[in-house]
């Protein structure tokens, strides 16, 4: 059986994961030289692998119809032609809908492209019942996505090198430079399809492989070694603080008093109206390398996909600890905002929002509700439930797991907080709503949309604040008792 160092490598790359046969792969392939000899690679390791192959090639509709075409003919021509044949599926993107994808989402097109290919390798992976997704990144790819990623300020989780396997994902030509791979290609006489975008200097990517990558090897030969000792070193440094944040976590459960309750408290939690949450305590204990790891874990949970700028999250966290370090009389929140997050200090908690999540419901803030009877009434937050007890009428959110506040007598009004309102103390004065929620240390949000509920008092002609509902939002409620 004829052989060469590209099929051993993928061979070889391979072996360590395939636990039983047969396996089934599905194969993606372009038409460009890396899948060109992804597919041939497979076709000739096929026995000896005890595999069953398929191959799926997708139009993405972002180029000429002609070209595109062209490149879906190529890749299922070249895999009728193999003997045996490679079942080839091919799959297609609606026209247009990259560039809405992208708009939707404020990525790039290529980016865009990307999670929608990746969609439909797993539509016609479980189509054909395939155990793994091969797809044809080599070490080329490895190294210009490092060069993308040191000098865009990522983070240290994109600058690892890319592992043969993750999940169901398989690269083995992960070992394998380009040149080789084309090298390989003409040995057997195959002819391949090149992307015309490739040669466009329009993306980063591009530019890279054109003229930094040459320029390095003109300029210090030994780039790609030095720079595998670099990856190797950063994913050293990145296991230590991960260790030394399960450890820091660890530690702050087992200091609380009541180490259940604060379990989660060192970990981001949903909080109300689409916030995630976590201890201040914790957070300011950290080293500022470890709460850069917090914040890039938040953003996740929040489903950000784009990558969040260093300068964005090292700003959101040392103002954040600097507000508190401060140590300023005035209790209200401090708010640190900037690109797509907004970060706020609660008393003794710490809330991450979605910039634009926080500020679609922030604009909701005035509302007004007339209630007559019992039953569901939609606000801002979600939904208020009025309900009747023999005490009397009481008002909670529908996730409010407690009675919420009251009694009340019907009818009652609940709305959002205005600039001139004041509740009764026990005293019998007046105190402005404003300064109690200073007191209580509402955060912006939650001061602008938290319940007010006025109860008509007929005997009196005249209406009067009975209730502030905020125990629903982590704060208390103040209820003026009937005289």
């Amino acid at each position: 059986m004829y052989s060469h160092p590209l099929i051993n490598a993928v061979f070889d790359n391979l072996k360590s994961f395939l636990t039983h046969n047969p396996n089934s792969f599905l194969l993606t392939c372009s038409g460009g030289a890396d899948s060109t000899a992804l597919l041939l690679a497979f076709h000739q390791l096929q026995t000896r692998l005890h595999c069953r192959l398929t191959a799926v090639t997708v139009n993405h509709n972002i180029r000429s119809a002609e070209e595109s075409a062209a490149d879906s003919a190529f890749v299922a021509e070249l895999c009728s032609r193999l003997e045996p044949p490679v079942p080839c599926v091919i799959a297609e993107i609606p026209a247009g809908e990259v560039a809405r994808y992208a708009k939707e989402r404020n990525r790039g097109m290529e980016d865009a492209a990307r999670t929608l290919r990746y969609r439909l390798f797993e539509e016609t992976a479980a189509s054909v019942g395939a155990d793994y997704i091969v797809t044809a990144h080599n070490r080329s790819d490895v190294y210009e996505t490092a060069l993308m990623r040191l000098f865009q300020g990522g983070n240290t989780a994109s600058l690892p090198v890319m592992p043969i396997r993750r999940g169901r994902y398989l690269r083995p030509l992960i070992t394998v430079e380009r040149s080789d791979i084309e090298a390989f290609l003409r040995q057997q006489g195959i002819v391949w399809r090149e992307d015309a975008t490739n040669a466009e200097d329009t993306y980063l990517r591009n530019r890279i492989r054109h003229y930094l990558v040459p320029a390095l090897a003109a300029t210090f030969g030994g780039w790609r070694t030095g720079l595998d000792k670099t990856l190797q070193r950063i994913a050293l440094d990145r296991s230590f603080c991960e260790e030394s944040l399960a450890t820091a976590r660890e530690t702050f459960t087992g200091m609380a008093d009541n180490a259940s309750s604060v379990a989660d408290a060192a970990n981001w939690a949903q909080c109300k109206h689409g916030a995630l949450v976590i201890a201040a305590d914790f957070f300011d204990s950290l080293h500022p390398a470890l709460r850069l790891r917090v914040l890039e874990q938040g953003c996740r949970r929040l489903g950000i996909g784009t990558r969040v700028p260093l300068g964005i999250l090292l700003r959101l966290s040392s103002e954040c600890v600097a507000s508190h370090m401060e140590k300023q009389p005035d209790t209200r929140s401090k708010i640190t905002a900037a690109g797509a997050l907004r970060l706020e200090r609660r008393g003794d908690r710490i809330l991450l929002f979605d910039s634009t999540a926080y500020l679609t419901l922030y604009n909701q803030k005035s509302y007004f509700l007339t209630i007559l009877q019992c039953g569901e009434y939609a606000y801002p937050l979600g939904q208020l439930v009025v309900y009747h007890t023999a005490d009397g009428i009481f008002v909670r959110d529908s996730e409010d797991k407690s009675n919420g506040v009251g009694p009340f007598t019907l009818p009652i009004s609940v709305r959002s907080r205005r600039g001139s309102d004041r509740i009764q103390m026990k005293s019998g004065n007046l105190k402005e709503v404003k300064k109690i929620l200073n007191e209580w240390q509402v955060d912006s949000l939650a001061r602008e949309l938290l319940p007010i509920i006025i109860e008509d008092t007929c005997i009196r002609r005249r209406t009067r604040i009975r209730a502030l509902y905020g125990s629903f939002l982590g704060y208390k409620d103040w209820f003026v008792e009937e005289q």
